[in-house]
């Protein structure tokens, strides 16, 4: 016969005096007490009725110890179900973010082997014209964009006090000359006389020195004349060469002091009139590290910020055999020669240059608009955890504007961000 669990578990939790008392417990149960049988003889047991419930004995340490961790237990639980809620949420919404529209998968690849740097175009020859001397600028033939020959006048300076020291010049050629003939005259006349002896050797050669000194004061003030119309002639100031006229530095009125130092360079407004300029050529400034790819005569493209849907052609012409530094940034300047100079380009606009040196094999290639920049560092952002985007730096290689090479850090295959999705995390930096 079998005894109830909950009627034998209460039993484990009676006191240790109780335990001794068992036939006392087995009646109060509904049992019968059972002697120990003989070895030989069956044992008979006679049914008992039904058994009622014991009473349950609850242990007062016990119930204090459960009514004082049951509010833990019940926040423990709380919170794991909050917990798998949330995680079942993420994992329903990251499933349902397409991140499709928002990637696309780095690539291997060739790019068309192109070196670009910065540069303006400017003048294939330039010069800032100036009077020979100093003065005043009486009068100005010339404005900017005219168009000018070699030789043309291009401003006439004040002669100030030249018109009277040339009028002095030439009463004092006309007293040398009166007094070469004063002199000549004297000598034919005691020419004849020595010949009869009238006068000593001695004599005639005194008339011959004298009319030799007339001679040489009358040439001597001839020079001196040529000298004032040669500074006559300088007061105009002509155009060294065939040009444009790109600047105006003085107007009339103006004093202007020539100098060496200001020959070549802009904005000489206190020592140069004009400034002229011939051709068109294209000045870039290319890195060390891009120098080694270039090759004189090497074709090039011209993009300037004022006509950005157009392209000009253009050819190496000249690479500068010593280098530049620049904030510690070391360049050397490419000239390149326009092969159709447009007439819309003008002396000092801004140009991107773009050199073709020819097909470059790419392990790996992403869009350009793909890499990014965080704390300095180049890279590329990733698909991450819930779809976020997650930098990684990369090393970057050449770049053909549209796609950009990765060295290392980025394999083929890789899915990365060219535009941020409506769910990603603001990012630092």
């Amino acid at each position: 016969m079998s005894i109830p669990q909950r009627s034998f578990a209460g039993w484990h939790r009676l006191p240790r005096t109780r335990r001794r008392s068992q036939p006392a417990r087995l009646g109060a149960l509904g049992l019968h007490a059972i002697s120990a049988p003989s070895p030989l003889r069956p044992v008979s047991v006679s049914p008992s009725p039904p058994l009622a419930p014991a009473p349950s004995i609850a242990l007062p340490g016990r119930r204090a110890a459960w009514r004082r961790w049951r509010p833990w237990l019940l926040l423990a639980v709380v919170a794991t179900l909050l917990a798998a809620l949330g995680f079942w949420q993420r994992q329903q919404t990251a499933r349902g973010r397409d991140v499709a529209p928002y990637t696309v998968l780095a690539r291997s690849g060739e790019l068309p082997g192109v070196v670009t740097a910065a540069g303006e175009l400017d003048a294939v020859e330039r010069v800032n014209v100036s009077p020979k001397r100093q003065g005043l600028i009486e009068e100005l033939f010339v404005d900017e964009g005219d168009a000018v020959k070699a030789g043309q006048a291009l401003a006439r300076m004040d002669a100030g006090d030249l018109r009277d020291r040339e009028q002095e010049l030439v009463a004092n050629i006309r007293s040398a000359q009166a007094e070469l003939e004063r002199s000549a005259s004297e000598l034919r006349r005691n020419e004849p006389l020595y010949r009869q002896g009238a006068i000593s050797l001695n004599d005639l050669n005194r008339f011959r020195a004298d009319e030799k000194v007339k001679q040489m004061a009358v040439n001597a003030a001839g020079q001196r004349l040529e000298q004032r119309q040669v500074e006559k002639e300088e007061l105009i100031v002509r155009a060294p060469f065939d040009g444009v006229i790109s600047q105006r530095f003085a107007d009339p009125g103006a004093f202007v002091t020539p100098t060496t130092t200001a020959s070549a360079s802009a904005g000489a407004t206190s020592s140069s009139i004009v400034e002229l300029s011939q051709g068109l050529e294209v000045l870039a400034k290319v890195p060390e590290s891009d120098l080694g790819r270039l090759r004189l005569g090497m074709p090039a493209s011209v993009r300037v910020d004022a006509f950005t849907d157009r392209r000009f052609a253009a050819r190496i012409r000249q690479i500068a055999p010593r280098a530049v530094k620049t904030n510690n940034v070391t360049s050397f300047e490419v000239k390149l020669a326009l092969v159709n100079p447009a007439p819309e380009l003008r002396i000092g606009m801004t140009a991107d240059v773009d050199f073709q040196t020819g097909r470059l094999q790419a392990r790996t290639l992403v869009p350009t608009v793909a890499v990014v920049t965080e704390q300095g560092r180049p890279g590329v952002l990733m698909v991450g955890k819930d779809s976020q985007p997650t930098f990684r730096p990369v090393e970057l290689g050449v770049s053909s504007g549209r796609n950009s090479q990765i060295i290392s850090g980025l394999e083929p295959g890789s899915r990365v961000f060219i535009d941020l999705p409506p769910w990603a995390k603001k990012r630092k930096g």
